[in-house]
């Protein structure tokens, strides 16, 4: 996906506090369980999966955008007063 330069905001991975332990888990889980029921499903389950993964990727890219933004426009700020 995209960078900015040699800054890639989607390659750092989560951080491992509890919260995104037990997400990841839950994750795994409910997709092992999905393919348990439905094992047909599976090529569904993984476009399905992919397309979260890019929206995912495009939200942190707009986000760290937007942050960066922010960034510069409060140093302007601060370097014109």
């Amino acid at each position: 996906m995209g960078c900015y330069g040699e800054i890639c905001p989607c390659e750092k991975p989560a951080p491992n506090t509890k919260r995104c332990i037990d997400n990841r888990e839950l994750i795994c889980s409910t997709e092992e369980q999905l393919l348990d029921q439905f094992p047909d499903c599976k090529e569904l389950l993984e476009q399905y999966t992919d397309a979260l993964h890019i929206e995912s990727q495009l939200e942190c890219e707009a986000d760290f955008e937007r942050g960066f933004r922010l960034g510069a426009s409060i140093m302007l700020d601060i370097l014109n007063e």
